[in-house]
């Protein structure tokens, strides 16, 4: 993986920095592909502390620019950022309670039936689908989460 990475880098004129190999290492992590930037700093600061937030979001942005990464907006407004060199194009099963996101092959947009009249005056470039819920870990905390918002609408 490293050796593909190494040259996408080489392909899109990045210079291969130790930072930038030390964010992409991040993203190795086999338990979660999604991560925001602060994740991302966490990470690398246990190797290195050569490392500031500011360094860390502008390779991101540079990584997701080149096509190297790819930026997800959840529902809570911050920005994940997943590895995305094989342009494999799938979408997630988010858990609201703890955050995990799962990759899921299936997409609504191959089944949908869109004529050449409807797509005459359009491009498509990008579409996304994110199921929010819980998983099995958290099933618990769902009654609660339940709780929690009929309590913040009736104060």
């Amino acid at each position: 993986m490293k050796e593909s990475i190494e040259k996408h880098l080489k392909e899109k004129g990045l210079k291969i920095t130790n930072q930038r190999k030390a964010i992409l290492e991040a993203f190795q992590n086999p338990e979660k592909h999604l991560l925001t930037a602060a994740e991302v700093l966490e990470i690398v600061s246990k190797y290195t502390d050569k490392l500031n937030f500011s360094t860390v979001y502008r390779n991101l942005e540079t990584l997701t620019e080149v096509g190297i990464l790819k930026r997800i907006n959840l529902d809570n407004g911050i920005n994940n950022y997943e590895l995305d060199i094989e342009n494999h194009h799938h979408h997630h099963l988010i858990c609201l309670s703890c955050g995990d996101a799962k990759t899921i092959d299936y997409c609504p947009f191959d089944e949908m039936r869109i004529s050449n009249k409807q797509l005459q005056d359009f491009t498509p470039v990008d579409h996304k689908l994110e199921i929010y819920g819980y998983c099995k870990k958290c099933g618990n905390n769902m009654s609660c989460d339940k709780l929690n918002k009929k309590q913040k609408v009736s104060k």
